[in-house]
């Protein structure tokens, strides 16, 4: 009985009219401090961009961040630290700056942050990639697998693949223009090249199609799709929790992992039932499979083999398009 009359009387002096104000006040500080921490603190001596609480500075940065960036290391200095939401971000816009973090310090930035939408929502089924995984023993085993595949050996074994569909791209180019009688748009068919290159060293499976292709299309945008979730300016659940929380925000992650983990398994399907058959191509995928070093479960080779498509077709295609 004592001490629920002692709680009524806390809570009596905290709801009366001389002291409520000050306590939600109180609250209200308490609350912005708990949401407004970033995950390192603050770096001394290092510039930071002012900013707003809770979101930092996603606002000033909008969706063109290398200009805004360009303006501020003209005021702040080649290198500083902005607040993106719950994120303490460093710049460098200098040469000189980017060479002394990635090439003298590239040992302290082995690793990868996680981000909510790519690494919680898109890769919840696959796994992470190599150029999108936090450093740790499983990543170790995937990069030395991978850097078996791309040896000096093992790239000169490629090239023959390289020429011929280079060789394809340019004829069908010719061909459809009616050898430069009609203009037509180049990027479809560098976008076909890139992504039957890709495949053809990865699973040894070429884009028998034009540059209609279906498998050409679907992969193409879906890779792109997932990029954009991986953009900085494209996706603030990534840095603000409690936007995470609005309905259907993961609804198109969701649907573009189901679509991109179809493909990826079909491929690899493909490319395992050749090798059973005795009648696969020298290929990326196929090397790292038949590797005894390479001691990879399914799993971790689901991982390997999508980073591996990605890195040598996303960029090019996006380049294009």
């Amino acid at each position: 009985m004592a001490q629920t009359s002692q709680d009524q009387s806390v809570l009596s002096l905290l709801t009366s009219p001389q002291i409520l104000p000050f306590f939600l006040i109180a609250l209200v500080y308490a609350v912005l401090q708990i949401i407004d921490r970033t995950d390192v603190p603050k770096i001394k001596n290092l510039p930071e961009i002012p900013g707003v609480p809770l979101f930092g500075n996603l606002l000033q940065l909008g969706q063109d961040h290398a200009k805004v960036a360009q303006k501020w290391s003209e005021k702040y200095g080649p290198v500083f630290q902005v607040r993106m939401g719950n994120r303490r971000i460093i710049f460098a816009n200098t040469f000189d700056s980017v060479r002394n973090l990635w090439i003298t310090n590239q040992s302290a930035l082995i690793s990868r942050p996680m981000l909510h939408t790519f690494h919680t929502v898109v890769s919840s089924s696959e796994g992470f990639t190599i150029g999108t995984s936090p450093w740790d023993e499983s990543c170790k085993a995937r990069r030395k697998a991978a850097a078996t595949a791309l040896n000096r050996p093992a790239v000169q074994s490629y090239m023959p693949i390289i020429d011929y569909e280079a060789t394809k791209s340019i004829k069908e180019m010719l061909l459809d223009s009616k050898h430069g009688q009609i203009d037509i748009d180049p990027n479809a068919y560098f976008t076909r090249y890139a992504l039957s290159t890709s495949l053809t060293l990865n699973y040894g499976i070429k884009i028998e199609g034009n540059v209609n292709d279906e498998m050409l299309k679907e992969i193409t945008h879906v890779e792109r799709m997932v990029s954009n979730f991986r953009s900085t300016s494209n996706n603030w659940a990534d840095y603000i929790p409690l936007m995470r929380l609005w309905p259907g925000g993961s609804t198109k992650p969701q649907e573009y992992r189901k679509r991109r983990g179809d493909y990826m398994h079909k491929l690899l399907n493909m490319l395992k039932q050749r090798i059973a058959d005795g009648t696969d191509k020298p290929c990326i995928s196929g090397n790292v499979l038949k590797d005894p070093e390479a001691k990879l479960t399914d799993g971790m080779f689901s991982q390997h083999r999508k980073v591996t498509q990605h890195v040598l077709t996303v960029p090019q295609a996006r380049s294009c398009l």
